[in-house]
């Protein structure tokens, strides 16, 4: 567990500089120089790339809340050729086109269908265990056997798309994150990320063309069908959803199952807990994404100039809005860099807030729930490795890349 104090987080903000902003490490130093950051500079502008940050819960949650103020329409401030890629995908769109677009999806993409899964997803995880099981060493990469698999499984069936594509879905998955680097607008990255996103969208387009000419029972063709009052999402529309779910749905599952078992291991009462079935997994699940939150944070633009965090940014401005600062802020939350069950203030940010609340976060959480229900059904026992975790070494994810575990049939 990360312990953290105003005097070891002040001195790394002000005698190292920035850190490498990964979670590489754990987090260790990043998440010092935040509370740094949201002790001295709340809302900080960053001369090396031009951008601003907040810091704080309570001005994260009004840039997340206050759309007209904090747009999500990149073509304000990105290059056209990178504005153009995001365009009607419902993480670059406001109201009113996002309510329409976000209807239409939440008309077929249900919690009912979501909660159906269930029983499939155990049969996957079971089918994913019994071979990582099978591991005479009794050890396996929770991470590499299971969590990174188990959500492109679901996702490629929920979609309709053929079994025999899941490595090719797997591989554009995996270079979305995989580029080590520390910045975000980094050339290279975006070059990278933007050649596999041409790739996907080339292939979720075709198959969304399909579903037009030939139905089937899949949620591919439920998007091509959805109507309400006279209106259907377009071809782009569909493929855009299909993008995120797989690219954003699968990392986002990835994290918080790996980050769960990694956090019963961190807490041996909760973990007797979890086995004995004397505690919900929900809570725990929700604390782990206050506490290593999967997306550490998302962008805005200022439509206008705005004064906030003791600073005022112009106009026309990209906003990086720091989830994992929020969920770390100690004026929201008692001792966040505790993990605590049973918090009773706060509502964490690990999903986000306001319009653009995650539309995959229940999908994660019945993913998680399932695998930590198999997995307390095969093993009498599981203990992370603690000094063989690796994590993810880009920018915008808290994710396990690699959690060894030893294990007890």
């Amino acid at each position: 567990m990360t312990e953290l104090s105003d005097v070891s987080a002040r001195q790394a903000s002000r005698d190292s500089g920035i850190p490498r902003l990964t979670f590489a490490d754990g987090g260790t130093a990043v998440l010092a120089w935040l509370k740094g950051m949201r002790d001295d500079q709340p809302a900080w502008y960053d001369e090396s790339n031009g951008t601003w940050s907040l810091f704080r819960y309570n001005d994260i949650v009004r840039a997340l809340r206050d759309t007209d103020t904090f747009c999500s329409d990149p073509s304000r401030s990105l290059p056209p050729e990178v504005a153009e890629n995001a365009e009607g995908s419902m993480v670059s769109i406001d109201p009113p086109r996002h309510g329409r677009l976000r209807g239409l999806v939440s008309h077929v993409f249900t919690p009912r269908l979501v909660e159906q899964l269930a029983p499939r997803i155990e049969g996957i995880v079971d089918d994913l265990l019994d071979r990582a099981l099978a591991d005479r060493s009794g050890r396996f990469d929770l991470v590499g056997d299971l969590a990174y698999e188990l959500p492109v499984i679901v996702i490629g069936e929920l979609l309709g798309l053929p079994a025999s594509d899941r490595d090719f879905l797997v591989r554009c998955a995996d270079e979305f994150y995989a580029v080590e680097h520390d910045d975000p607008f980094n050339g290279e990255y975006m070059e990278s990320m933007q050649s596999t996103l041409d790739e996907l969208n080339s292939y979720m387009l075709d198959h969304a063309q399909l579903r037009r000419r030939e139905p089937a029972d899949d949620l591919m063709t439920a998007l091509a069908l959805a109507e309400i009052e006279g209106e259907r999402l377009s071809d782009r529309e569909i493929r855009n959803f299909a993008v995120l779910l797989l690219t954003a749905g699968h990392i986002t599952t990835t994290a918080l199952l790996g980050n769960t078992v990694l956090a019963l291991g961190e807490n041996p009462g909760v973990m007797a807990a979890w086995r004995a079935g004397t505690v919900d997994p929900a809570p725990v699940m929700e604390e782990v994404l206050r506490h290593r939150s999967p997306f550490t944070e998302v962008y805005r633009f200022t439509t206008t100039d705005v004064e906030i965090g003791g600073a005022v940014i112009p106009a026309d401005q990209l906003v990086r809005v720091w989830l994992v600062s929020g969920n770390r802020d100690e004026r929201q939350f008692a001792d966040p860099d505790e993990f605590r069950l049973g918090r009773t203030t706060g509502r964490h940010l690990g999903f986000g807030m306001g319009i653009h609340y995650c539309l995959g976060a229940g999908l994660a959480r019945v993913e998680t729930t399932a695998a930590l229900r198999v997995l307390a059904r095969r093993t009498r026992e599981i203990t992370p490795v603690s000094d063989e975790l690796k994590f993810y070494d880009a920018p915008g994810i808290f994710c396990l890349r690699s959690l060894p575990v030893t294990f007890h049939r």
